[in-house]
């Protein structure tokens, strides 16, 4: 007699064993890349990544501005990860710049990360631990992704373990810390790759992967995701070129995906929508866009070698070369693998990455594809760096690479191919960063964060302002500190009236001067009034000697010290509000008053009410070249009838001073439009008023120029008065100047002062 129910149960096990015997085979391997490149990460980002108080430091000139970054994105991951679970509805509505809304809409939001980071960081309570274990997910996800595309395409999992350790591992991406958004890739190969599994396949459930690939790829970096949405059509339109039947609804299949990922995307794409609308997120200037762009012979730079791994480079620089010396077959016996495709990508990415136009010489000048795009995609003209389209090639050279390693080790043996995988990982590893990463203190220890544990105690609520602040955007070394304040409020989370982004909300000049006059009264008073501002923390230590003589030891009016940290003073705002001005403040943040915030019109002032004068410019005769502004005060005398508006959060229609540059004897100003420097309260008729402008350097050579001074109503073509003055810009460091640079500047002086006049 025969067991049938027996002998089905045998073949449904020989099937799941089969089965459990396939998965083996696919999943092993790829948990071990994982780990191999998990395991890297330490090694490569030493000794920061073991230490307990210490931050990646990028040295240099542009270090400062590095750094800042850095804390402008540690504090951008931590706030998702806080918002995502106590206050998911405010994801978008950061804590700085308080009261303003949208501030996650200056910069990235890095969304697709919050599975790792939000545990992470209510498991720690530690932006620190937060920001190891986003990179650590990040290294170990990109290289998985790029590991399964080239697994795929070769069946050869040691080529895979290459492409993915060439994709993962380069020189760029380990320096790239301050901006970690960068390091958000792994959908783009898997995106490809659930391309490649329709085309092959038909099965729709590749179409759905494919749209949670592009969606979750723009919502871990929003350059990336742009840069995929337009370049994987371009290379599923390069596949489907191999395909004999059926492109038609292949194509519109893969279209339906895109079409699904975008309208997913819809909430996440508002708020930044609203930034452009807003003003916050402007159109990028076509000359500061081609600044920033990759022209095509820096691909054969050590530059390139460094965005994309000498792996990578060598690998398929070798394969080339190879087949070269090869005859040829006849196409019709070359495999339809995506090598073509990725080519495809590959350059059009270069060109993309060559910015609006390709300068050849003085007299020649070629406009290029990036110029339509600017002017026909929505969006597009606020894709201001160009050279970072070099981000998807160094993605497509690591799968050729992978490509290549398989091709190229087809003919060896087993041993030889693995250790020469291995040899070849280990070499992406090495050469990413061959000796330890410059670091610097995080000053986030226990002891160095009572002040803000103590903050997070305090009952009830209220904002934060911790001084010193921000003086004006040209304060690079104030970003630091606001970066700081702001990754400290991880702490608290009370919202913080300081605050650093890409692109700072409107308001943040009104609230910016306020700060930086503190502990005028008039200036207290405005911050009380239109903010909801509690506690001043005053870091003594921070403070430059002529703001130190500006807080005396006694405490100002309307505060009352309740704490004190080491050199920090806690102060609590004692005055009550004496206005409506705070039920004003949030519809008056991102549009325009037609009055100011003391109810005077922000109309243009006619001519009679234009009559006023700079009466005096504490002006220094020499200033270092350096990106710090200098506060310059100012006397200004309203001669009119007419009170002057000056008070309100926008700058359209204010009464206030900006400057401008003129290098001698050239008359062409420098910077024709800089920030306005605010007056605290609006100009009375015949009034004589003491303000502060903020003064950076010119941005130009050392030598004489003439600084003009202008009292400006916003909006308005031509200035109400002008005060010139000539200054001696001096290299940055040179306090003290040989004797033919002293000649030079004596010589220089009279003539600049006969221009000036």
């Amino acid at each position: 007699m025969i067991d049938v129910g027996g002998q089905f149960r045998g073949e449904r096990d020989a099937d799941s064993e089969t089965a459990m015997s396939t998965l083996s085979r696919q999943t092993i391997p790829a948990l071990a890349a994982v780990a191999v490149y998990a395991a890297a990460v330490p090694w490569v980002f030493r000794p920061w990544f073991l230490a307990a108080d210490l931050l990646p430091h990028t040295p240099g000139p542009i270090g400062t501005m590095i750094d800042a970054d850095l804390y402008l994105n540690i504090w951008i991951l931590a706030w998702a990860a806080h918002a995502a679970i106590f206050d998911p509805l405010h994801l978008m509505n950061g804590n700085i710049f308080h009261p303003s809304l949208n501030t996650i809409a200056g910069s990235e939001n890095m969304f697709a990360h919050l599975p790792v980071t939000a545990p992470i960081l209510a498991l720690t309570g530690s932006a620190l631990t937060m920001l190891k274990s986003y990179v650590l997910e990040t290294f170990a996800l990109s290289g998985l992704g790029m590991f399964l595309y080239v697994r795929h395409h070769t069946g050869n999992a040691w080529a895979a373990l290459v492409a993915g350790a060439a994709f993962t591992f380069t020189p760029f991406r380990a320096e790239t810390i301050p901006q970690p958004q960068y390091l958000g890739m792994a959908f783009l190969p898997l995106a490809l790759l659930c391309i490649d599994l329709y085309l092959e396949t038909n099965r729709l459930r590749w179409l759905a992967a494919l749209a949670a690939a592009l969606f979750l790829q723009a919502l871990s970096c929003v350059y990336v995701g742009y840069f995929t949405f337009m370049l994987a059509p371009i290379y599923a339109l390069s596949r489907l070129g191999v395909r004999h039947s059926g492109r038609f609804l292949a194509l519109l299949r893969i279209g339906v995906a895109f079409l699904i990922a975008g309208v997913a995307l819809i909430p996440a794409a508002l708020p930044y929508l609203r930034g452009r609308s807003e003003g916050m997120i402007p159109n990028q200037a076509l000359d500061l866009i081609q600044i920033a762009s990759w022209p095509p012979w820096r691909f054969v730079s050590g530059e390139f070698i460094w965005r994309a791994g000498i792996v990578a480079v060598l690998l398929v620089a070798v394969d080339l070369l190879l087949r070269l010396r090869r005859e040829r077959r006849p196409a019709s016996e070359l495999p339809p693998g995506p090598t073509g495709a990725l080519w495809v990508v590959t350059g059009v990415a270069a060109v993309l990455a060559a910015g609006p136009y390709l300068e050849i010489s003085s007299d020649l000048t070629i406009p290029l594809p990036y110029m339509a795009l600017y002017e026909i995609v929505p969006g597009f003209s606020s894709v201001r760096v160009p050279l970072r389209f070099t981000l998807i090639i160094a993605g497509t050279l690591a799968a050729l690479a992978g490509i290549s390693f398989a091709r190229i080790s087809k003919r060896w043996s087993p041993p030889i191919t693995t250790l020469a995988a291995l040899g070849m990982t280990a070499a992406a590893i090495i050469t990413t960063t061959p000796t330890p990463r410059p670091v610097m203190a995080a000053n986030l220890s226990e002891d160095e964060t009572q002040v803000y544990r103590w903050l997070a105690e305090q009952p009830g609520p209220g904002a934060v302002l911790e001084v010193p602040g921000q003086s004006t955007e040209q304060d690079i070394r104030a970003n630091v500190r606001n970066g700081q304040y702001m990754v400290a409020s991880s702490l608290h989370w009370r919202p913080l009236l300081n605050g650093y982004t890409a692109y700072p909300p409107p308001s943040a000049g009104f609230f910016s001067s306020g700060i930086r006059d503190l502990p005028d009264e008039r200036a207290l008073t405005n911050l009380i009034e239109t903010t909801d501002l509690r506690w001043i923390l005053l870091h003594r230590n921070a403070l430059t000697p002529h703001n130190a003589a500006r807080w005396p030891t006694s405490t100002p009016p309307g505060l009352e010290r309740v704490a004190q940290f080491d050199d920090t003073e806690v102060y609590e705002v004692t005055r009550p509000k004496q206005t409506n001005w705070r039920a004003q403040v949030e519809g008056r943040m991102t549009t325009p008053a037609t009055d100011s915030l003391e109810g005077t019109p922000r109309a243009p002032l006619p001519e009679a009410c234009r009559r006023g004068s700079i009466v005096s410019a504490d002006v220094p005769p020499t200033l270092a070249l350096f990106p710090l502004a200098r506060r310059i005060p100012v006397r200004i005398r309203n001669d009119s009838d007419c009170t002057w508006p000056s008070n309100g959060l926008l700058e359209e229609g204010l009464v206030g001073l900006d400057y401008r540059w003129v290098p001698w004897p050239n008359q062409d100003p420098v910077q024709a439009t800089p920030p306005l420097s605010r007056l605290t309260n609006d100009v009375p008729p015949h009034s004589e008023v003491e303000t502060t402008l903020m003064l950076p350097p010119p941005s130009g050579p050392p030598g004489p120029w003439s600084l003009e001074l202008r009292l400006v109503q916003r909006g308005q073509p031509d200035p109400i008065a002008t005060l010139q003055k000539p200054v001696i810009i001096r290299e940055a460091g040179s306090g003290s100047k040989n004797t033919s640079a002293k000649k030079r500047e004596d010589s220089a002086r009279p003539k600049a002062d006969a221009q000036a006049q």
